[in-house]
């Protein structure tokens, strides 16, 4: 593993899940696709640093399927205590520039390709996240797509051993729609 390149988070982080289901449901996240994982093959916890990253993600989620909030499932906004090591963080430019660098790419990994929506853009963000779990890096911190300046955690809990990963419900929850 590149350890220059190899810091953890400690903190609270939010997502939204099913009205009452417990904060650490993962019921889904193998099946679903998305920026950071490929669906079928491996899941990721996607979580937001901050609750208005968490609601921005949630409403350009339903923005994507072109729905209002009342026209979508109850969902709740909770939080997690994360303690992880093996952390990737694709907001600092200068792990983002070595990162291109070992992928072979040209210059830099611009912060606009990681938040973009082309299929160019999602490619390269799935490129990203095959070498970082090959490489045994258990979490992806990433530029929110929703909201600039926000930043997400998403966390490959089927990589993360104990040692590397500490996950616990925290104290926050309230309805989303």
């Amino acid at each position: 593993m590149p350890t220059d390149l190899t810091g953890s988070f400690v903190g609270r982080v939010w997502r939204y899940v099913p009205r009452d289901a417990h904060p650490l449901h993962i019921g889904y996240i193998l099946r679903a696709s998305g920026r950071w994982n490929r669906a079928g093959e491996y899941g990721c916890l996607y979580t937001a640093v901050s609750v208005d990253g968490a609601r921005s993600e949630y409403h350009r989620y339903l923005a994507a399927l072109n729905l209002k909030p009342e026209d979508d499932a109850p969902r709740d906004l909770v939080s997690l205590q994360v303690r992880v090591s093996r952390v990737l963080d694709l907001t600092t430019r200068a792990i983002r520039n070595k990162v291109a660098h070992t992928l072979g790419l040209d210059g830099t990994l611009p912060i606009n390709r990681l938040r973009g929506d082309d299929p160019a853009d999602l490619s390269l963000c799935l490129a990203v996240a095959d070498w970082a779990r090959a490489q045994g890096y258990v979490a992806i911190i990433s530029p929110s797509a929703a909201i600039r300046g926000a930043k997400n955690l998403n966390i490959y809990i089927d990589i993360a051993g104990p040692s590397y990963l500490q996950l616990d419900a925290g104290p926050d929850r309230e309805p989303l729609n």
